[in-house]
């Protein structure tokens, strides 16, 4: 019998790789050819308003966190 289950196979001239690294290939598909320049929008006094008071937020919410940050760095006092 030339096929026997238990029979040792023959070395092979060469062996195969220990470590095999993984490819991880990752497509991603950008919408650029969707973006158009369009004209400009005209803002209305309403737009400037909002605008306004988003500016006057964002600086309040500084000074916020920048007195938050003071008084996390003053020395206590009893």
């Amino acid at each position: 019998m030339a096929h026997d289950k238990g029979a040792a196979l023959a070395p092979r001239s060469r062996s195969a790789p220990r470590v095999v690294a993984p490819r991880n290939k990752v497509n991603v598909a950008l919408p650029f050819g969707r973006i158009t320049a369009e004209k400009p929008m005209d803002m209305k006094v309403g737009d400037w308003i909002s605008l306004a008071g988003l500016v006057v937020s964002v600086a309040g919410f500084s000074v916020v966190i920048w007195q938050f940050i003071r008084g996390a760095k003053a020395p206590e006092e009893d």
